[in-house]
């Protein structure tokens, strides 16, 4: 995948991830993923889970484009 990037998660994306738990009631992993695309400038996250449509800051994209 040619524009995948994995990037370490820090002190600054857990504290990202921490208010997003908070802002939108997601679960942990959810939270560490969107603050991780979010820290890294990502406007889209491409997802089959809708949880992340909860989140204002970022668009969620099906797998089959949708």
């Amino acid at each position: 995948m040619p524009r995948l990037r994995l990037v370490d998660v820090d002190g600054n994306i857990l504290a990202r991830a921490l208010a997003l738990m908070r802002k939108y009631r997601l679960d942990p992993r959810d939270s560490i993923h969107a603050a991780s695309a979010l820290t890294e400038g990502a406007e889209l996250i491409i997802s089959t889970d809708k949880h992340f449509d909860k989140i204002r800051e970022i668009r969620r994209r099906g797998i089959s484009g949708k």
